[in-house]
């Protein structure tokens, strides 16, 4: 593993790479407000011996730097600052994974830039916030995360913090407490505070309902798998429907629901996660080899 930094357009950006150069390439996009090691530190050893992975931190997330600007941060636009920062990494095509918000940009990837990938994996994102869930109108998930942003984002010691983060995961350990720690930094207060920035949030907010993963799904022409969890249950009726929508407009769409996990699939259910996320990948790295 190396932590690496590189340039793109006068801002920096952070990432970690992984594997053999020979193997085939997965790039990881992480979730809203975590960083790469939140998001896929625990698959990470269970795929770094198959595969080369790189490991992003998004603008203004984990050691990356923030875009300047609200437009900045939608998918469209995101998708062209990571085509400059992969321009950088590799030339050879490749594998996307996002997790939450970042399925979101994978699809937003795929779809601006499709000769570059090979298949796109989506860990519960992608096909349900915010289109297929009636209650998360603009006003109500704008307001949510300004107030999350507002008065959950900081604490007096580690403790406190990691208490905060223990809900999310079903298997909790010492790994997870090290990932989350990449989340935070130590403020002037000597708090420990979320490195995302409000401003960072809202605009992502922002771009999800401006730019919906709906509107997306004609223009992906890559194989595709979506894994999610069954909980929360509240959530079926959304996913049965995103599902349903994949299906009809993407040709190549694999499924598969991970029992007895929650929004942290990968956390939850790693092994289970990663040896679904292998399989799919091996078949279609051979089947990439072969045309």
């Amino acid at each position: 593993m190396a932590n690496m930094k590189l340039q793109v357009e006068g801002k920096e950006v952070s990432y970690l790479h992984y594997g053999d150069n020979s193997k085939p390439l997965l790039v990881c996009f992480h979730g809203l407000a975590g960083s790469g090691l939140y998001s896929f530190g625990k698959l990470i050893p269970r795929l770094e011996e198959r595969y080369q992975l790189l490991v992003l931190d998004s603008p203004g997330h984990g050691k990356s730097a923030a875009l300047d600007r609200e437009e900045d941060y939608l998918f469209s636009n995101l998708a062209l600052w990571f085509k400059r920062v992969l321009d950088q990494l590799t030339e050879k095509p490749f594998f996307v994974m996002g997790h939450s918000w970042g399925a979101d940009i994978g699809l937003h990837f795929v779809r601006h830039y499709p000769d570059r990938v090979l298949g796109v994996v989506l860990l519960d994102g992608g096909f349900t916030f915010p289109q297929n869930q009636p209650e998360m109108t603009f006003d109500y998930a704008l307001s949510g995360w300004n107030d999350y942003m507002d008065n959950r984002t900081w604490f007096r010691n580690w403790p406190a913090a990691a208490t905060e983060y223990r809900p999310y995961a079903k298997k909790w350990d010492s790994d997870i407490e090290t990932s989350i720690q990449t989340i935070f930094h130590r403020n002037e207060k000597d708090e420990f505070e979320l490195r995302v920035s409000k401003f960072t949030v809202l605009s992502i907010i922002h771009a999800f309902f401006q730019e919906p993963f709906t509107s997306v799904y004609p223009f992906i022409q890559a194989p595709l798998l979506l894994i999610y969890p069954d909980s929360p249950k509240e959530l079926e009726d959304a996913r049965a429907l995103g599902i349903a929508q994949l299906q009809e407009a993407i040709e190549d769409v694999s499924i598969r629901r991970i029992e007895h996990a929650g929004h942290m699939l990968q956390w939850d259910e790693r092994d289970e996660t990663a040896a679904a996320i292998s399989t799919w990948l091996n078949k279609r790295s051979h089947s990439a080899s072969t045309s």
